[in-house]
């Protein structure tokens, strides 16, 4: 058992940390155009990548918290995303709660990014989406809403701080819901 669990937590954080939490989206909109000065926007596609590697690396893991039958849990999430402004996107998030059994989540969604603020500095968005869930064991279908404060290092990449809220609805009536809320930061890349 204590294998299993040990080979789980490293498959886990292999996973977090090859995908980082990067969200590939919303580029051509004009209202949406974050530019830094001229001497940022002129940094060399490799360099670009450079940077979005180290920001993968450093920010590999987000906390998340849940309540599920009236049992308070912790864990950590990772999601990856891709889409286009402003059409929404579509992503996957995979959670590992620490707790005995059901460890693994999995969720798909569709998101849909509304800006409230933007200016040269970044941006202030709103999130909302829906999306299915599953432990591999039950399955349910969630709302959620999250706030984000973009910071672009230059016009394809920047950070993404985030707070998301979500409840999921489980399908068997045996099983209870399953509330729960996430922060951390996402590097996010334009197409």
């Amino acid at each position: 058992m204590f294998h299993y669990f040990k080979f789980n937590i490293l498959v886990s954080v292999f996973i977090f940390v090859l995908f980082g939490s990067t969200a590939f989206s919303q580029k051509d909109h004009e209202e949406f155009n974050l530019n830094f000065p001229s001497s940022l926007n002129e940094i060399e596609s490799a360099s670009s990548i450079s940077t979005y590697k180290i920001i993968a690396f450093l920010f590999p893991l987000n906390p998340i918290f849940l309540v599920e039958d009236k049992r308070f849990y912790a864990g950590i999430t990772k999601e990856f995303s891709i889409g286009a402004f402003p059409y929404g996107r579509a992503a996957a998030e995979y959670s590992l709660i620490f707790r005995k059994t059901r460890l693994n989540q999995l969720r798909f969604s569709y998101n849909f990014d509304i800006p409230l603020e933007v200016s040269d500095f970044g941006a202030f968005m709103l999130t909302v989406g829906a999306g299915y869930f599953t432990d591999f064991y039950k399955e349910g279908f969630f709302p959620q809403a999250s706030l984000n404060i973009m910071l672009p290092f230059n016009d394809n990449i920047g950070i993404n701080a985030y707070i998301k809220f979500r409840n999921t609805f489980v399908t068997d009536d045996n099983e209870s819901d399953i509330f729960d809320f996430s922060l951390g930061l996402a590097t996010f890349v334009y197409l």
